[in-house]
């Protein structure tokens, strides 16, 4: 295309989105690969669908303190 260089291509976004150079996303490609992904298995019982919704908000909290400490082990 007339005014670009041969390793420039034309971009349209939306607000919001953003472009990475060459050099940040290699930083974040790095950084993601030391970092294994977590899985965490939660098994949830409840007696009854009232009962899972009140307690929703503990369950995600103790889910959330899961992960942390899984990712701290690594």
């Amino acid at each position: 295309m007339a005014g670009l260089r041969p390793d420039e291509v034309p971009a349209i976004l939306q607000r919001g989105e953003m472009v990475l150079s060459r050099s940040q996303l290699a930083a974040m490609g790095s950084a993601r690969d030391t970092r294994p992904p977590v899985n965490v298995v939660m098994n949830i019982t409840t007696p009854d669908a009232k009962s899972f919704r009140y307690a929703q908000g503990q369950i995600a909290a103790d889910a959330a303190r899961a992960m942390d400490r899984a990712r701290r082990t690594l």
